[in-house]
């Protein structure tokens, strides 16, 4: 493990081009991909109706970050979870859009609630892009998963993908630009006080620590509760959107 982290500082920036490189390359093909399961053929009706939803489902996402949200820390058993990562449910009305509409909708929802947050940001931007980045992968992949063959077994699997794919990617943003600009941003010895809550975290050592025992803990506990609560509510929300 030990020389495994050492090749990976060693080879920090050939690693984060290479990975960069592969983001934008599976985005751009998960949206082209995308746009063949987006429903155009809409009538005028159709198409007021959709962008009344989708402007709903947005505020909704925008109102549910700001509004609703807690420290994970906060709870006695999740101690150790820094008190700057929030549970917050913004990313529901995201995969609503994704599985009413398709990909490209759950996209746009995706960029509108970034647009919203971003001036103000706390982080010049770069915990919105990392929200962007996840958002954008996960509501792609579940969307395009689901709509191949809509399905309570394939709702699931998509579920399980948005999951997945969010619990990953939160590890390699967060060890690859969020943490480390947040050093630059704050200093290292302010961001490492609040990393000290983190067992086996040192001045020497935090980044693998960090990683394994909050990162991915969090992200894990966040994208299970956003991906239940999207899971039970979906089909009643799709019922009242069809019967209107």
């Amino acid at each position: 493990m030990n020389r495994i982290v050492d090749f990976m500082k060693a080879n920090q920036n050939a690693i984060e081009l290479i990975l960069a490189i592969v983001l934008v390359l599976a985005l751009v093909l998960l949206f082209v991909v995308g746009l063949k399961y987006e429903k155009k053929d809409l009538t005028n009706s159709e198409r007021i109706k959709k962008m009344t939803a989708i402007t709903v489902l947005s505020a909704m996402s925008v109102v549910l970050y700001y509004f609703i949200k807690f420290p994970l820390g906060a709870i006695p058993i999740f101690s150790f979870i820094p008190g700057f990562l929030d549970i917050h449910f913004s990313a529901v009305p995201i995969y609503i859009g994704g599985f009413l509409f398709g990909p490209i909708t759950g996209s746009i929802i995706v960029i509108i609630r970034m647009l919203v947050k971003l001036p103000a940001s706390s982080t010049l931007g770069v915990g919105e892009f990392s929200d962007l980045l996840i958002g954008l992968v996960t509501v792609l992949i579940s969307s395009i998963m689901y709509h191949k063959n809509k399905s309570k077994k394939t709702a699931i699997r998509a579920i399980v993908s948005i999951i997945v794919t969010w619990t990953i990617f939160s590890i390699f943003s967060n060890w690859l630009f969020v943490l480390p600009f947040y050093m630059g941003l704050y200093g290292e010895q302010a961001v490492l006080g609040m990393l000290m809550v983190v067992p086996k975290v040192t001045a020497e050592n935090y980044m693998l620590p960090y990683l394994l025992i909050a990162v991915l803990p969090f992200n894990l506990i966040l994208s299970s509760l956003v991906s239940y609560i999207t899971f039970i509510t979906y089909k009643r929300l799709s019922r009242i959107y069809n019967n209107l």
